[in-house]
């Protein structure tokens, strides 16, 4: 018997990826995902223009598309621990980040 459930929802090869999809991964300093983040990206160029948003999933997943290649400011926030950013360029392939944001008032000492 052939699982077609596995079959159907198989990448089609032929298909190219997207050269402005802006994937990745939200993470707390100890690798923990941060689920709900808030992902913007924004026109590079100084005015901050947002121009789309979306929220990591439940395993810190994201993806977003910018409409065109160019510069990007990616930026994340987590209400817990706040946010970070980074400049991202679209040059034809797609492009993946990790976000890694800092846990406030931990300085990696063990206790006993």
């Amino acid at each position: 018997m052939t699982d077609s459930l596995t079959s159907d929802f198989a990448p089609d090869p032929a298909e190219p990826p997207d050269p402005h999809l802006i994937s990745g991964v939200v993470r707390d300093s100890f690798g923990v995902a941060l689920p709900r983040a808030v992902v913007t990206l924004a026109a590079d160029g100084g005015n901050g223009r947002q121009l789309t948003r979306t929220r990591s999933s439940a395993d810190g997943a994201f993806s977003i598309r910018a409409p065109q290649g160019g510069e990007y400011l990616l930026a994340v926030f987590s209400p817990q621990l706040g946010g970070e950013s980074v400049l991202v360029t679209l040059d034809g392939r797609p492009v993946t980040v990790e976000f890694r944001i800092e846990v406030p008032g931990v300085d990696g000492a063990v206790a006993d």
